[in-house]
């Protein structure tokens, strides 16, 4: 998921989307929502416009999303939409208690970006209506029975400031007087995977002391059976955080071997069971309060220099992350240690407003 700084600025980016010869860049705006599309269709007698678009789109394709142009790029094109942003996505403020009920998108749009002599404009912004129909395969509440079923109203998400609702990314939040981590579902398909691994892992009844893992504790659905989202027992990391974070060149050895211990026999437990975990990297390892390591993240996905891309989701691939997890533990020089985070993956990442 991409996000801009709500401080700096009155919209939210939350992410882009490419093909070929197109780019759609999303907007989050008081809780609506702003498509906006671009595409060599959108430049008229406008060679230097279109060149930087080029150039911006290319490094999406090449992954490079993460670069400062492409934030700026994406940035000077909202900018444009900003009066229309105003009078579409108007301010609100929050009382009382708060769910993911109300944390729904107020309202969807779909905007063309257009440059004609070298002059940007905001055209074509027209309402979208969802049209989704109900999918039955994907009807949680019809395809397992493991875990329970939670409406978003029954959620409830912690918040502070009744302005600014639609800026919480909601993760930690309360059911029944209990704290969870809420972890939002790009479309109702998405864990239907994951929720399959944790109820294979349930029927398993496996010896807890083997798997130093996250715990799916139930599901948010919408009435239909569409699945909004997880909820996973809470993890407290205290002033740790993930692996990627806390480990250092002073990280003593029994540490070290302490974590990776840990990482091995829950990986091997899960292979055991025929689960694959997917997304081998350090940042899906939570060191806790007890200074265990704790693997999360059965969703699936790849990540550039962990997993390679077309063995995702099989056991060799856990095993080639697994390999590359040991070195980065053990190995002070490793360039999976030295180079950039490693937060950079295929996996489709983004959270649902």
């Amino acid at each position: 998921m991409a996000q801009g700084d709500p401080e700096q600025s009155p919209y939210e980016i939350r992410g882009w989307d490419s093909g070929d010869d197109d780019l759609a860049i999303s907007i989050r705006v008081n809780g609506c929502r702003f498509t906006i599309s671009i595409s060599p269709n959108s430049f008229s007698n406008s060679p230097v416009a279109l060149r930087l678009f080029r150039n911006i789109l290319a490094k999406f394709i090449a992954g490079e999303d993460g670069d400062p142009e492409v934030w700026d790029y994406s940035e000077q094109v909202a900018d444009v939409f900003l009066p229309e942003f105003k009078r579409l996505a108007p301010p609100v403020v929050h009382t009382g208690k708060l769910t993911l009920a109300d944390l729904a998108p107020r309202g969807a749009f779909e905007c063309e970006y257009c440059v004609i002599d070298e002059r940007p404009l905001a055209v074509g912004i027209t309402e979208r209506v969802p049209e989704i129909e109900p999918i039955d395969e994907w009807n949680i509440r019809k395809i397992q029975s493991a875990f329970p079923v939670f409406d978003p109203r029954e959620v409830e998400v912690p918040y502070d400031e009744g302005h600014r609702i639609y800026d919480i990314i909601p993760q930690r939040v309360i059911v029944n007087g209990q704290q969870f981590f809420y972890k939002s579902s790009w479309s109702p398909s998405d864990p239907i995977d994951e929720i399959g691994k944790y109820v294979k892992i349930k029927a398993s009844n496996p010896p807890l002391e083997h798997l130093h893992m996250s715990r799916l504790f139930g599901i948010v659905a919408y009435p239909n059976g569409q699945t909004k989202g997880l909820l996973y027992e809470w993890i407290e990391t205290g002033r740790h955080g993930t692996l990627w974070s806390v480990m250092k060149s002073d990280t003593p050895l029994s540490t070290r071997q302490k974590w990776a211990g840990q990482i091995r026999e829950t990986v091997a437990a899960l292979h055991e069971l025929g689960v694959v975990w997917g997304d081998v990297k350090p940042d899906n390892v939570l060191i806790d309060n007890d200074n265990n390591a704790v693997v999360i993240d059965l969703e699936g996905g790849t990540t550039r220099g962990w997993v390679d891309h077309d063995v995702g989701g099989t056991l060799e691939g856990d095993m080639q992350g697994m390999e590359r997890m040991m070195d980065f533990i053990f190995n002070d020089e490793s360039p999976l240690r030295l180079g950039a985070s490693s937060d950079t993956g295929y996996s489709e990442d983004m959270d649902e407003d």
